[in-house]
């Protein structure tokens, strides 16, 4: 055993190990250093614990992250996810190649290429359906109620990628949601809740569900559109704690319907900032579950091989006080899905049926919050009614 005096340092042992490895694997295959390296800096961005937020991407996992960070990339325009071992379309971007083919929300992915989805796995279906703008791409598509697979031909071309949906429930309640925040997110969202007012919308629930989070600036932009101008966001903090404070817009223009937030425990990163904010400023009522607890501010360094460690710099933390970071928020009514629930996914302007929401036990939940409220002031029993 070594003594502390002549203790190897950690990269003498990492060297060590690496050249153990190749001296002595049996599989020379499998011997790819640059597979190696990834998932050492993998293993070590890992290591430290800030589980989903501090980590390291290859160069092209850099470059997808970049890609929804600006809202903007290369593609055929759908959003897929696995679903009883298939592969389903969750959702099409507006004015998208995959949108004019006539591709809907519920349409199942058969086939890339000519080759069949069971072969890819989710992750190779999403490498092989993007690519470069201007190239062609074959996909053959089951649709819901069809008997014969729809075969399409898609020439691939930069897409939006708009994280705000919204729809009006009965009783005249807004439904706002929010599944990222990149560019443009917080002009969608005023978008939305423009048209929601003109149809007359008496309330809005924002859905946060499942939101992982994006950048800082659109997640107090978006604050901006419920709370009043120069108010406290959230407070960031280095290491030698040192603060910065974020604040809404001097000339915010917020709405000020009665509003309830939507959140799980997937709901992450800049989604719990607007949570924890809207909550301190009791400006929104918080139903559902605790939230992830992802409060590091992340900053960018590159790599000599293009490659990035995104290394969380700093603790975020709510106007009040309250660290986000592994503690997440608490929400004011507790409401976990139950095992049958669809989680409800809007499409732009759509008008959903009282049956639909009942299939979503959280939303239920914050519809019939905000028809009791109404009530409530409608017959001078409630409080803080406008």
């Amino acid at each position: 055993m070594p003594t502390a005096a002549v203790m190897p340092t950690p990269v003498a042992v990492f060297s060590e190990a690496w050249s153990l490895l190749h001296e002595h694997y049996v599989d020379l295959a499998a011997l790819d250093d640059q597979r190696l390296l990834a998932g050492a800096l993998r293993g070590l961005a890992d290591a430290v614990g800030d589980d989903g937020h501090t980590r390291y991407l290859t160069a092209e996992e850099l470059t997808q992250h970049s890609e929804q960070l600006s809202g903007e990339y290369s593609g055929v325009g759908i959003v897929i996810s696995k679903q009883d071992n298939t592969i389903v379309v969750r959702d099409v971007f507006a004015d998208s190649p995959a949108a004019r083919a006539g591709i809907q929300p519920g349409d199942v992915l058969v086939a890339v290429d000519g080759i069949p989805v069971s072969e890819l796995g989710l992750d190779g279906v999403v490498q092989r359906v993007r690519g470069p703008e201007g190239t062609v791409v074959a996909l053959v598509i089951q649709q819901v109620g069809k008997a014969s697979p729809l075969e399409v031909r898609l020439v691939r071309s930069k897409v939006r990628l708009s994280g705000v949906r919204w729809a009006v429930l009965p009783e005249r309640v807004g439904f706002l949601r929010v599944s990222s925040f990149a560019a443009g997110t917080a002009e969608d969202a005023w978008q939305g809740l423009s048209e929601l007012a003109a149809a007359g919308a008496r309330g809005v629930i924002l859905d946060l569900r499942g939101n992982p989070g994006g950048l800082v600036n659109q997640a107090v932009d978006v604050a901006g559109l419920f709370l009043p101008p120069d108010t406290v966001v959230l407070r960031s903090r280095d290491r030698s704690g040192k603060e910065t404070v974020y604040r809404t817009k001097p000339d915010a223009q917020p709405v000020t319907m009665p509003l309830v937030v939507l959140v799980n425990r997937e709901t992450a990163s800049a989604a719990e900032i607007v949570a924890g904010a809207l909550q301190d400023h009791r400006r929104a009522v918080i139903i559902g579950e605790r939230t992830f607890g992802t409060g590091t501010v992340l900053a960018e360094f590159r790599l000599r091989d293009g490659s990035a460690l995104l290394i969380g710099t700093q603790v975020w933390v709510t106007p009040n006080g309250r660290v986000i970071w592994r503690n997440g928020i608490e929400p004011d009514i507790t409401v976990a899905p139950a095992a049958e629930d669809v989680t409800i996914v809007p499409r732009r302007g759509e008008i959903l049926p009282a049956e639909q929401i009942r299939s979503d036990s959280q939303l239920l939940a914050a519809w019939e919050y905000l028809l009791e409220r109404d009530r409530a002031c409608r017959t001078g029993e409630g409080e803080g009614c406008p």
